[in-house]
């Protein structure tokens, strides 16, 4: 299963947006991996490049988060926490092809859609929501 980048997800953060975009590509490459021609160590590096690049990503959306005050920074990062952990994990196991593919397509779907539904929007609507506040202390009175 595929699963294409859309607005929908947009944080409004060039970088951070560019990021998940990167995830997505990523995911998607290994999605699109035939079984029985794709080796299992080129399975295995796209698996760790993917880990890598989320770790990073993880680090700047936690900079970005602290940057805002985000009020539910702490929960935020331990959600990251856990999803490295898993994929540790996973990256530790001895697996065929099949059950890599069937692995990124969990975290596809669990860790990054859902994530970004769930979680980073949050921080979307957040920021938003001390922006307008700034803009009002600004306002003229009437």
């Amino acid at each position: 299963m595929i699963i294409e980048w859309d607005e929908r997800y947009s944080v409004h953060h060039e970088l951070l947006d560019l990021q998940h975009q990167e995830l997505f590509d990523l995911a998607n490459t290994v999605q699109g991996l035939d079984p029985n021609n794709a080796d299992k160590t080129e399975l295995s590096k796209l698996f760790k490049q993917f880990f890598d690049y989320m770790a990073k990503h993880f680090k700047e959306e936690e900079a970005y988060m602290q940057s805002i005050d985000y009020p539910l920074f702490e929960h935020h990062k331990k959600f990251h926490e856990s999803i490295i952990l898993g994929m540790t994990k996973i990256l530790k196991e001895k697996k065929g092809i099949v059950e890599l593919q069937k692995s990124m397509k969990m975290i596809a779907q669990k860790w990054l859609v859902e994530h970004i539904l769930e979680n980073d929007l949050k921080i979307e609507k957040w920021r938003k929501s001390i922006t307008v506040s700034e803009d009002d202390l600004h306002a003229p009175l009437s």
